[in-house]
């Protein structure tokens, strides 16, 4: 069976359907480790059926430990030492260690992912935090709560002013997939137990102005790289949900009327691949200006000297407004075909994604 990529939102239709599940979460690492905290696999029987928690040996045996789970319905708490030696005919040889999470109940959470869900619906960032109560090995309890600008879960008061603090922090420096595992005396609260805390933010905007075949080709490598996929043509024949099925939106009309209601902002990625070169000027003007986290424009080294030559000569861009423009576009790799094109062009996208992120 197909595994699909890892999201709370993405699980929640899996969970609905009653069948019995484990939810493995890495919650902490050191040293070298296949994946990195945060990381989620969705358990069902014999299989996984969404995230990784790391491949290879690690995986089977987090698999079979989710099996003992669905029998038993105990969550459970495991390390995996991979410091082993090849030569010694060890079969996990990274060189570092993880802590993972086996909860044995996923489906009790579904009310919290549903609110996660709708914030990030609404592009609300948020901190998801999981309690663990170990204070009885035999029977661990897990509850979780979603923080997010508009939902603030009712705690005790002494765990809440030890908490928000640190929450309030992952707020003001919202990085994807970054987490936190604080034990409950490490915060002077006087109880066995854990708090896990992830900063999920919303999937970054993929705008693709342009349906034809690389804007096609385009949607569906964005969709798989995670980014939310919205395109847009002039052409209404073109911009059908049939002809780019794994696009969130697809949109026709005059670009004019339909930018003011985009809401790009500094976590949109732009791709300007229209159907002529006059189309491709009139989105770029729209947008030059933009915070976009990305602007990439197609075109050959004879027609980006001459759109640069006009923008500059009429105003429509400065100099360093026009340095920002990815054009010609896409990563160096010889691309010939529309699918190489577009291969290019996400593998910037990444590229250019994965630069935002890292701390300077």
């Amino acid at each position: 069976m197909k595994t699909s990529s890892f999201s709370y939102p993405g699980i929640i239709d899996i969970l609905q359907a009653h069948t019995p599940y484990v939810l493995a979460t890495v919650l902490q690492t050191h040293g070298s480790t296949p994946q990195k905290a945060g990381s989620s696999a969705l358990i069902g029987v014999n299989h996984l059926l969404a995230g990784t928690v790391g491949g290879g040996m690690t995986e089977l045996k987090v698999i079979h430990l989710a099996q003992l789970a669905l029998k038993s319905h105990l969550s459970d708490i495991f390390s995996f030492d991979l410091s082993g030696d090849i030569t010694k005919g060890s079969e996990s040889i990274c060189g570092g260690g993880m802590t993972l999470l086996l909860d044995a109940a996923p489906e009790l959470h579904l009310p919290v992912f549903m609110q996660l869900k709708k914030s990030l619906a609404e592009r609300q960032k948020g901190v998801l935090m999981t309690l663990i109560d170990n204070a009885n090995p035999e029977e661990i309890k897990i509850s979780r709560h979603w923080y997010s600008k508009t939902n603030q879960p009712h705690l005790p008061d002494e765990l809440r002013s030890k908490i928000e603090p640190l929450i309030a922090e992952m707020f003001e420096h919202p990085n994807d997939g970054s987490c936190k595992l604080i034990p409950l005396k490490e915060l002077e609260i006087n109880q066995d137990g854990l708090i896990f805390l992830e900063s999920i933010i919303p999937r970054p905007s993929l705008f693709i102005a342009g349906a034809g075949h690389i804007g096609q080709t385009l949607a569906h490598l964005g969709k798989f790289l995670g980014f939310s996929v919205t395109v847009w043509d002039d052409r209404p024949e073109y911009a059908t949900k049939s002809l780019i099925p794994d696009a969130d939106f697809v949109l026709s009309g005059s670009f004019d009327s339909l930018h003011d209601q985009l809401q790009m902002g500094d976590d949109s990625y732009l791709v300007i691949v229209t159907h002529g070169h006059k189309c491709d000027a009139e989105v770029l003007r729209k947008v030059i200006s933009s915070r976009l986290a990305y602007i990439g424009m197609i075109g050959s080294k004879a027609k980006v000297a001459q759109m640069k030559t006009s923008f500059l000569t009429n105003g429509w861009a400065s100099p360093e407004q026009w340095e920002r423009i990815y054009t010609p576009i896409g990563l160096d790799i010889g691309a010939q075909s529309v699918e190489d094109i577009a291969v290019s062009i996400a593998a910037q996208l990444v590229k250019v994604r994965n630069q935002k992120h890292i701390p300077q």
